[in-house]
């Protein structure tokens, strides 16, 4: 409901399957010549709980090819904190997969720092964040996250918890934590709901407006979207409070600039228009 609300009049498309398989689904999307330009996915488990380190690689070069082609591709990051599906067992945070993979875009959550007011918002303590425990540092965010571990210096937890050169997510982030509730009807009855599963097709829906922006003018769509979002941080608000230890006491605490609780933040409507109005 909530990307179609934010994207509209742009049509939604809703892909269905009945065996759940992200590889399955990403070489669908590249089978299809016609497959929508942005998707949200609010599926996802933890790196750890995958068939195997082959399957997620097969995976990541799907993501790659639909990035290549055109298709930007934003995963929820997980309601579970720093924890993962796992929990909090043993002494390390469980990352999630895919949305720790290089070649999507993760969404974290955020609540807003006064309930009720749109305005400034701080870390939703469950947004999933951190880092890979399989995939190295990208390019396109390695001075962000260099940044990150100079300017959160103090605040980090034990480096046993996290793979310090792993890539970090979330990418952005969106309204996700349960402060104030996304407003949904179903059947006939108003209800709230909230989680990375919310704030991530928000953020789509953000997206969309966007990349019709450089269709109009006769661009390519804009598809991987992260070398965008790490070359543009004036386009986001920077979230600079919370901690995503989902009440534990151990977490990543939101900092100026990218973060693994709330990445580059959350999405400025005018401004992202203005980057895409500069490509």
């Amino acid at each position: 409901e909530y990307i179609e609300a934010v994207a509209a009049p742009i049509p939604l498309t809703v892909y269905s399957m009945v065996r759940y398989s992200l590889y399955d689904w990403v070489e669908r999307l590249n089978d299809d010549d016609d497959a929508p330009l942005v998707h949200s996915v609010s599926y996802g488990n933890d790196e750890a709980q995958q068939t195997s380190i082959e399957y997620m690689t097969s995976t990541n070069v799907q993501f790659q090819k639909a990035g290549a082609r055109g298709l930007s591709i934003l995963f929820a990051s997980g309601d579970q904190g720093v924890w993962g599906r796992e929990g909090q067992a043993g002494d390390t945070f469980h990352p999630d997969f895919p949305a720790a993979s290089p070649y999507v875009t993760a969404v974290g959550g955020t609540d807003f720092a006064t309930q009720s007011v749109v305005g400034d918002e701080t870390t939703w303590a469950d947004g999933g964040g951190g880092f890979s425990d399989q995939f190295g540092i990208p390019d396109y965010q390695a001075d962000a996250v260099a940044a990150y571990f100079t300017a959160a210096a103090d605040t980090l937890p034990a480096s046993s918890y996290y793979n310090s050169t792993g890539r970090g997510y979330p990418d952005i982030a969106a309204l996700g934590g349960q402060v104030n509730l996304y407003c949904v009807a179903y059947d006939g009855i108003y209800g709230g709901v909230a989680g990375t599963s919310a704030a991530s097709p928000v953020a789509a829906g953000v997206f969309a407006p966007r990349n019709a922006l450089v269709l109009a003018k006769g661009d390519p769509p804009l598809g991987f979207l992260n070398p965008l979002i790490y070359q543009n941080a004036q386009a986001f608000f920077d979230v600079t409070s919370g901690i995503n230890d989902e009440g534990t006491g151990i977490g990543f605490t939101a900092v100026a600039g990218w973060d693994p609780a709330t990445g580059m933040g959350t999405p400025n409507y005018a401004a992202l228009k203005e980057v895409v109005d500069a490509l």
